[in-house]
């Protein structure tokens, strides 16, 4: 299981400290929930958009939006009918369907959900997992649950991948390619596909047992570690510049 976002760059966000990469990322889901303008919001998602294009380059980023696209989608068409009160913009007869505050309610949330989710997700494709564990360790995660957190952005990668590489092999068992399907047989046709990377995920559980076990994991003495953070010598001045953009986006953009 050696599958990782992590996608090799040479921008300043590499540079960075990961101990003052992952102070910023928490700075910055916070300042997506505190009550700044629905302008500051969409400002700063698109910060850390232009940022992660910048560095990761447009594929990475296209790539991110295609994955969270159909649950943006959903969120999107489904939070509106939350928030009736307010100017209508769609009645059925007597009936308000949506509202322009909940129009821009749900603007609100699929910024919040943007910002959020290409946040970690820079942590991740900036950084190399065992210099993320180091980091959340400096911040006195406990080792297991820092553990917990790298494993669970390599098993997903692992996973998803598995579960392209079977549907192209499916794809190409079929006798004709320009067949249409409908949707219940495009429903069916999931699961073999499904049940192949079911098979794939748990005959990597002993795989992963004894890499753990390798890892020491259980053991009663004091871990050691083969990496180290001591290359980054500007903690201290990443950390200053990590509070201060987020303090002052937050007073440029503050209710």
């Amino acid at each position: 299981m050696n599958t990782s976002i992590y996608v090799a760059g040479t921008g300043w966000l590499y540079r960075y400290d990961p101990r003052a990469k992952i102070l910023l990322m928490v700075l910055f889901c916070i300042l997506f929930f505190m009550p700044i303008t629905l302008i500051g919001l969409a400002l700063s998602v698109l910060l850390v958009i232009v940022v992660g294009w910048c560095n990761t380059g447009k594929a990475h980023m296209l790539s991110t939006f295609r994955s969270i696209a159909p649950m943006l989608l959903f969120m999107l068409l489904f939070s509106p009918f939350n928030v009736r009160s307010g100017t209508a913009l769609l009645t059925l007869g007597s009936v308000t369907i949506i509202t322009a505050e909940g129009a821009l309610e749900a603007f609100r949330l699929g910024c919040r959900f943007i910002g959020i989710t290409y946040v970690c997700t820079l942590l991740f494709a900036t950084t190399v997992m065992g210099e993320v564990i180091l980091a959340l360790r400096f911040w006195r995660l406990p080792y297991k649950a820092a553990l917990v957190v790298t494993l669970s952005f390599s098993s997903i990668p692992f996973i998803a991948e598995s579960f392209t590489q079977i549907a192209e092999s499916h794809s190409l068992r079929e006798a004709s390619e320009e067949e249409q399907k409908n949707f219940i047989q495009r429903l069916k046709d999931l699961v073999p596909t499904l049940t192949s990377v079911l098979v794939v995920a748990l005959r990597s559980i002993p795989n992963l047992a004894m890499s753990l076990e390798l890892r020491g994991l259980g053991r009663s003495e004091a871990r050691t570690a083969w990496r180290s953070l001591d290359s980054y010598t500007r903690l201290f001045t990443d950390i200053v510049i990590s509070i201060t953009i987020v303090t002052v986006l937050w007073l440029i953009f503050k209710a």
